[in-house]
């Protein structure tokens, strides 16, 4: 169940939040956050790192709900809110890789997802650095190589 109530929360707030014109360039931030999280997630999972509980659909180890909720949505909406600024885009990776951090602590508490060797400090640094990586690639597909080559 705790799948199911992270999925409707993401989509809600996506819908919330999404510039549907920006989609076209911002969609691709979710479908490789979706790629990446379940490749990710399959390997922690087949490592005994962490392991998912109650998979409603199981998709590579983990539940489709997650896959297609928090990761995709959040991929799309990272990319949206991506800036040329620098310290608008530390922002960014702050405020997601919080947002992203507390969505699995809520989901290890609630039961769905239980660390085997893993602990919750190696997932942040792990978050940081996909969200700082992502926000290196973002530029390139949403502004494109040579106005990211302009702004450094």
């Amino acid at each position: 169940m705790p799948w199911l109530i992270v999925f409707i929360y993401s989509w809600i707030i996506f819908i919330l939040f999404v510039d549907k014109s920006r989609l076209n360039k911002t969609v691709y931030g979710g479908i490789i956050a979706f790629m990446l999280g379940s490749v990710v997630d399959w390997a922690g999972h087949q490592l005994q790192l962490y392991s998912f509980q109650d998979n409603l659909i199981n998709w590579a180890g983990n539940s489709i709900f997650y896959t297609t909720g928090p990761l995709f949505t959040m991929g799309t909406l990272f990319f949206q809110y991506l800036s040329l600024n620098r310290k608008a885009q530390a922002g960014n990776i702050a405020a997601f890789t919080a947002a992203y951090f507390a969505v699995e602590l809520l989901l290890v508490r609630a039961g769905a997802a239980s660390y085997l060797h893993w602990h919750y400090l190696a997932s942040l640094a792990v978050d940081i650095l996909v969200f700082t990586t992502f926000s290196y690639v973002g530029e390139i597909i949403v502004y494109g190589r040579e106005k990211t080559k302009n702004s450094r």
